[in-house]
C-alpha cells in the first residue's frame, strides 16, 4: 500500500498528493477569498448571518506532493487565512491523525471560530447542517481520497445555502476500472458516490463497456462522467455548475475533475470569474455550462 502521510517540516503528518495537489488548492483559495469578498457585504446588510466554511474530509492541514515534497497549506489552513474572513469554520476527519495533527496547525487565537471534530463525513454532515441556522451562507470542500463520498452528503449539504467544490474521483477510478464497474453486479463505491444504479445505464458506459480504451477514450469518459455526475447533483437544487480539469498525474494522465456547484448565479459568477486564470497562468478560454 502507498504511504498516504508523511512527515512536514514543522514535524506533524502531511497528506500525501500528485502534482494535482497545487491545481485544486489554487482554486480552492480563490474561492474562498471570492466569496469573502462578494458575501461579506450582504452579510453586514442582513442579507445572511453567518459566513460558513466546512471541510469535513480536513486531512491535517498541510499538504505534500509526493515527488518533490513540496509542502502546501491544505484547504482548513487556507481556510483560516482567508480575507475577509469566514464566521465560522467547521472541519473534520475521521482519522484520528489527521484531527490530532490538525487541531496543533490551528492557531491558538483562532481556536474561537472552529469547530473540529473526529468523524465520519457523512454523520457531521447531518449534525452541521441540523445546527446552521437557515439564514447562514456556506462554501464546503469535499475533498476524499477516492471513493468515500456518498451521495446523501450533497443531499444533506442541499438543505442549506452551501456552495460545493467537489474533488471528483474521475480518473482515479472510473477509467481504470471501467470495464470491471460494467460488467459488476455490485460496486459498492460508486454506487454509493451516485446515490442508485442509475449510472450503469449512462450512454457513455454502455459504449465502452468491455473495451480497451485508448487515451482518447479514457479523455472522453472521464469529461463525460464528470458533466453526467454533476446534472445528477443538479437534481438537488444546485442549479448552478461548472468545472475545471481534468487534474492531472505528472505522466499527464487525468485523475481528478473539480466540480463547482451553487444553488445561486452569484456563486457561478465569483467561480468562472476566479478560474479565469488557470494555476499554469493560463486563461481559460470559457466556462463548461
Amino acid at each position: 500500500m502507498a504511504e498516504r502521510t508523511r512527515l512536514a517540516v514543522d514535524g506533524l503528518i502531511a497528506r500525501l498528493g500528485g502534482s494535482w495537489t497545487a491545481d485544486k488548492l489554487y482554486y480552492v483559495k480563490r474561492y474562498a477569498s471570492g466569496f469573502t469578498k462578494a458575501m461579506t457585504p450582504h452579510r453586514d446588510a442582513g442579507s445572511w448571518d453567518s459566513l460558513v466554511y466546512i471541510d469535513l474530509l480536513a486531512g491535517p492541514g498541510i499538504d505534500m506532493e509526493r515527488r518533490s515534497g513540496r509542502e502546501f497549506p491544505g484547504s482548513p489552513l487556507i481556510a483560516l487565512q482567508t480575507t475577509p474572513p469566514f464566521d465560522r469554520i467547521i472541519l473534520g476527519d475521521r482519522n484520528r491523525e489527521n484531527v490530532k495533527a490538525l487541531r496543533q496547525r490551528i492557531p491558538s487565537e483562532q481556536t474561537h471560530r472552529v469547530d473540529l471534530e473526529r468523524a465520519d463525513c457523512h454523520e457531521r454532515a447531518t449534525a452541521v447542517v441540523q445546527a446552521l441556522s437557515s439564514r447562514a451562507l456556506g462554501l464546503a470542500f469535499v475533498d476524499p481520497e477516492g471513493f468515500e463520498v456518498r451521495f446523501e452528503l450533497f443531499q444533506t449539504l442541499s438543505r442549506r445555502s452551501i456552495d460545493i467544490i467537489f474533488l471528483f474521483p474521475s480518473g482515479i477510478g472510473i477509467t481504470r476500472n471501467e470495464r470491471l464497474f460494467a460488467q459488476s453486479s455490485s460496486v459498492p463505491a460508486i454506487e454509493g458516490m451516485w446515490g442508485n444504479s442509475a449510472w450503469r445505464e449512462l450512454p457513455m458506459m454502455k459504449a465502452y463497456a468491455g473495451k480497451t480504451l485508448t487515451e482518447a477514450d479514457v479523455e472522453r469518459l472521464t469529461e463525460s462522467y464528470a458533466e453526467a455526475f454533476s446534472k445528477r447533483v443538479a437534481t438537488l437544487g444546485y442549479r448552478y455548475y461548472d468545472r475545471v480539469g481534468p487534474l492531472r498525474n505528472d505522466q499527464g494522465a487525468p485523475m481528478y475533475h473539480l466540480l463547482f456547484f451553487s444553488k445561486a448565479p452569484a456563486g457561478l459568477s465569483i467561480w468562472r470569474g476566479i478560474g479565469q486564470i488557470e494555476p499554469d497562468g493560463q486563461r481559460r478560454l470559457k466556462g463548461l455550462f
